[in-house]
Order: C-alpha cells, then sequence, then structure tokens
C-alpha cells in the first residue's frame, strides 16, 4: 500500500523527541519523551491535520488539532489554531497559568485560537467555513491538564488499559449520553463526523478541561478521529503494549492506514519515566 506522507521537511518539523519536563513525586524524579506524526491516510487528497509539541516553564505542551473546510481551510485552521496556542504560552503562561489556574487559562488559551481562527474566515472569502477540533495538552510537576474542543481525543495508557480522558463532542456521542444508541453503535453510525463544538465556526466556545495524575509509566496519547475511527480500543492497547515507544507514531499509523486509512490520521504521545 502507497503511504502518502509529508515531504522531508515537513516530517523534520512535525516529528522530533523532547525530552523534557521533569518532575519530583513522592522523592522520585520523573521525565516525559514526546513523539508525533502525521499523515494523509488512504483517502484524503490532502492532510488537514496539524499538531505541535513545545516547551514551556516547568512544563510540556503537546497539541493536536483536527480541520475542515476544505483542503486549504481545514490546515489553515489547524495550523492557525496551533500557532495561536503556542503564542498565548509564549506570551502569557509564566504570568497567568500559575498553580491551580490551569483551568482558566487553557480556556483561554482555546478561546484565543477560536477567535482567532473564527474573524480570519470571516476576513477571507475562500476560507468561509473553516474551523478546527483541538485537544490541548500541558504536563507538569506530575499532572496532565488536558482542554478540547470537538472530537480529538486524549487517552491514558496504564498497565495495559486504555482510558479515554476526554469527552467527544459530537452528535453520536451525544446520542449515547442519553441512552438512544450503545457505544457499540455509535462506531459503525452513519453520522458520527458530525462534531457538535469545534474552533472557528461560532465566535462562541465552550471548551471543556480535564486533568489527571501521571506516574511512571504511563502513555499519554492525543489523536484526530482517523485515529481511533480507524484502530479499535483493543487494537490500540495491543500495539502500545508491544511496541517501542519511539516507533508508536509510525506504528499506529501504519496499522490505521492498513485498516483502510479513511482520514488524515495524527498521533502524538507521551511517556512517563522514572530518572534512576
Amino acid at each position: 500500500m502507497k503511504r502518502n506522507f509529508l515531504s522531508a521537511y515537513q516530517q523534520d518539523f512535525l516529528y522530533t523527541q523532547v525530552n523534557q519536563d521533569i518532575f519530583m513525586q513522592s522523592q522520585k524524579y520523573y521525565y516525559c519523551n514526546i513523539e508525533g506524526l502525521t499523515d494523509v491516510g488512504c483517502k484524503r487528497p490532502a492532510n488537514e491535520d496539524w499538531f505541535d509539541k513545545f516547551e514551556c516553564q516547568n512544563g510540556l505542551v503537546a497539541v493536536v488539532c483536527d480541520g475542515m473546510g476544505g483542503a486549504r481551510g481545514g490546515r489553515e485552521a489547524s495550523q492557525s489554531a496551533c500557532d495561536v496556542i503556542e503564542r498565548c504560552f509564549q506570551e502569557q503562561y509564566a504570568s497567568k497559568c500559575l498553580p491551580g489556574e490551569e483551568e482558566t487559562f487553557l480556556k483561554k488559551t482555546l478561546l484565543s485560537a477560536n477567535r482567532f481562527v473564527f474573524q480570519k474566515a470571516l476576513r477571507e472569502e475562500a476560507l468561509a467555513g473553516m474551523g478546527t477540533t483541538a485537544v490541548c495538552a500541558l504536563v507538569r510537576s506530575g499532572r496532565v491538564y488536558l482542554c478540547h474542543a470537538g472530537d480529538s481525543r486524549a487517552y491514558l495508557y496504564r498497565d495495559g488499559q486504555l482510558a479515554q480522558l476526554t469527552h467527544d463532542h459530537s452528535y453520536v456521542q451525544e446520542l449515547v449520553d442519553c441512552g438512544t444508541i450503545t457505544v457499540e453503535e455509535a462506531e459503525h453510525h452513519p453520522q458520527k463526523n458530525i462534531i457538535t463544538r469545534a474552533l472557528g465556526v461560532d465566535y462562541r466556545l465552550e471548551p471543556e478541561f480535564a486533568t489527571a495524575q501521571l506516574h511512571s509509566g504511563d502513555i499519554l496519547l492525543l489523536c484526530s478521529d482517523g485515529l481511533t475511527n480507524a484502530v479499535p480500543k483493543e487494537q490500540l492497547e495491543q500495539l502500545l503494549r508491544t511496541g517501542k515507544f519511539y516507533d508508536l507514531p509510525d506504528l499506529l499509523i501504519r496499522t490505521a492506514n492498513e485498516n483502510g486509512g479513511p482520514d488524515n490520521i495524527t498521533a502524538l504521545l507521551l511517556c512517563v519515566e522514572e530518572v534512576r
């Protein structure tokens, strides 16, 4: 099967390793490795996903966005959202994200990205209707702080089990929540791609926040629905259990493509390890 990856330059930019965010917990020191990759998949003409990862003071940030609105609009929305999120961290994190203020800061950051994408779509006719999902993770002091809008997800893999940390903002998820359909029925629902929240489609947005404690050996996975729609949870758990960490992004994407690759695919993984 032909695999249509990004150019070598884009891969160098998007596929890098960071050993950062060393933190102490119970008198033990931990550090985080992060690896990510994005791929166009087997069916789409262009890749509208984008991801970013960068350091901040005493922390590490990971972002995945899944754009919509055509090849140009989708990529513009997802990349712009990542750029705004990184700029907010660069300019405001040190003064406005003190301990206990993570939720407020992350929500305001996604609101800033939403406003930027929305206003850009209004100004440029060719970009009308563009938008993007977003899931943003801040790791510091032994915890992950998450903020998201849409159906791009964050998972925590621990002791062989994969747990979803985010709640999809989608029409099908609402049907599941109210008991109209089962989780199993949702997996193959014809309207699964309809999302109820996204950056850039309205000047109003209600991002959702979550947080979790991290332990040595944990793997945090941020991904677009191109991965989760193509690779079942049980198969993801098997790949995370048997694959080497630095090979996991390529392994996950290759598996999604082998399963049909109907959409763009992005996988960004962070591993917590004890310093010995």
